[in-house]
């Protein structure tokens, strides 16, 4: 299973947003200080949107493809319709295994 984080500042406070999924089930689990806020199987070689709040702000994890046959897959965060850093370590793209 693969991880991808994100801590986000709204409104004054810091929340966890973690993003974990396997590429072959295509399963994909999406938490915010460690509440699951959606599950969802979507196989990763499509393009997937999950939307959810976080303190009550609308937020979105978005995962495609870097591109037609590229193995590796692009995963962002916007809060607010803006996006959100990812944290230190956490890779920008994954690559299929």
């Amino acid at each position: 299973m693969e991880r991808k984080s994100w801590t986000v500042d709204v409104d004054g406070a810091q929340h966890a947003v973690v993003l974990n999924w396997t590429y072959y089930r295509g399963g994909r689990q999406v938490t915010v200080d460690g509440q699951v806020v959606d599950e969802s199987t979507v196989p990763m070689r499509w393009k997937s949107e999950q939307a959810f709040t976080v303190a009550g702000h609308p937020a979105t994890v978005r995962t495609k493809p870097a591109g037609r046959v590229s193995p590796y897959f692009v995963i962002t965060l916007e809060v607010d319709g803006k996006p959100v850093t990812p944290d230190p370590g956490t890779p920008a793209r994954w690559e299929r295994t």
